[in-house]
């Protein structure tokens, strides 16, 4: 009988270790916070444009902070609800319609280069004849994605705004994911125009050469907005708001971002992105 008494108490002891562990291993792990993007570029130029702002939030707060780059524009709100994520890049429309399906997201700020706003542009190459948003008639054209506000929102209102039925003017028409896609697309030819955002102009020039037309401009667009999930403590929140605020005062930031595009952070809120949500409403 104490024989089995003794291996009894060291089956618990065991079991109590184990659940130890695995506390220990939790604590550990929600001390780490998530940064998930929005995948509107490549995976590495993502990483590398957020290094900056990880690194900040790391060093301000004492804690890791890791970059994930999520599978889609709708994938974040879901991210944030379950708590996969803690902190989500969302851009406009995504912010939108995060917020609306899960209204106790957070906004935080919004991304500065060097203003809060940005544009969709609809573009073709110098050398293709096309000189106007009606000359796209019977010829191909490249989205981003459904899900993207310059690359896919804004652009089929600026056709629309020019009395031209975006779902019937081309001959084919193409979703090829990121932004960089559809530039390379229209720099090669592959297809006649695209629709892209304006914060990668510098990059597919410093690419390709000066050989992009724009044929059409969007009005301004808010920028990528940050955001938190419910699930972090208000100070917690708060002390990150203040972050950002002050990012640009940071020198190690200030230096880190000199050619990314990521200058800073201004603090709005969520009442920024009613445009977006008029947008929404129009389409």
């Amino acid at each position: 009988m104490r024989g089995h008494t003794c291996m009894a108490w060291r089956c618990l002891g065991c079991v109590i270790a184990g659940l130890l562990l695995l506390a220990a291993q939790t604590v550990v792990a929600a001390d780490k916070l998530i940064l998930a993007s929005v995948p509107y570029r490549q995976e590495a130029t993502l990483v590398s444009q957020f290094a900056p702002l990880a690194e900040l939030l790391s060093r301000k707060l004492g804690r890791p902070v890791e970059i994930a780059i999520a599978d889609s524009y709708e994938d974040i709100g879901a991210r944030l609800h379950h708590r996969v994520a803690d902190l989500g890049v969302l851009g406009p429309k995504s912010y939108v319609e995060a917020k609306e399906k899960y209204p106790d997201i957070i906004y935080l700020a919004t991304n500065k280069n060097p203003d809060a706003f940005y544009h969709s542009l609809i573009i073709t190459r110098r050398d293709s004849g096309l000189e106007s948003l009606a000359a796209l008639k019977g010829k191909s054209f490249a989205y981003t994605e459904t899900g993207s506000t310059s690359g896919y929102l804004y652009p089929r209102q600026m056709f629309r705004n020019a009395h031209l039925d975006p779902d019937t003017l081309f001959s084919a028409t193409y979703f090829l994911g990121k932004h960089d896609k559809v530039y390379e697309a229209v720099a090669k030819g592959t297809v006649h125009a695209g629709a892209v955002s304006s914060s990668g102009m510098p990059d597919a020039v410093d690419r390709n050469g000066d050989m992009f037309r724009v044929l059409g401009t969007s009005a301004p667009i808010p920028r990528n907005a940050l955001v938190a999930g419910a699930h972090l403590p208000p100070e917690l929140v708060d002390q990150i708001r203040e972050i950002l605020r002050t990012a640009e005062d940071d020198p190690a930031f200030h230096s880190s971002t000199a050619t990314s595009q990521s200058k800073g952070f201004l603090i709005q809120d969520d009442s920024f992105y009613d445009i977006v949500r008029k947008e929404r409403e129009m389409n």
